[in-house]
């Protein structure tokens, strides 16, 4: 169940040490992350918003995407539809292909 928040790109660092917390470089923002997210205009200070005067104001902080829609679509009855024919197609060629007589050959030899 870890792929769906990395997904989501909701990621947690720990802190293995607490002794390590008491050096400074261990804390420091590698210069890559910051970069990457300066490249991509995502605050690196404040709250969620990027907010660094009123933290409890979140107004322009990232939104998730909308809902999907409740029950099933018509493409995804669609494709359950063809699935279960397609299943039943290929157990009915199952059996008939295994109840059809050994051609040729002595059924002794078949072990039939």
């Amino acid at each position: 169940m870890i792929e769906a928040p990395l997904e989501l790109q909701q990621q947690l660092s720990l802190a293995q040490s607490p002794y390590a917390s008491s050096n400074a470089s261990a804390l420091a923002i590698p210069t890559s992350h910051v970069q990457a997210c300066t490249q991509q205009d995502i605050p690196i200070a404040g709250n969620a918003a990027g907010n660094t005067e009123d933290l409890f104001n979140l107004h322009g902080e990232n939104i998730p995407p909308a809902p999907l829609p409740a029950g099933f679509e018509a493409k995804g009855i669609a494709a359950l539809v063809f699935s279960a024919v397609a299943a039943f197609a290929g157990m009915a060629v199952i059996g008939w292909y295994g109840a059809l007589e050994v051609q040729g050959g002595d059924k002794d030899k078949v072990g039939l």
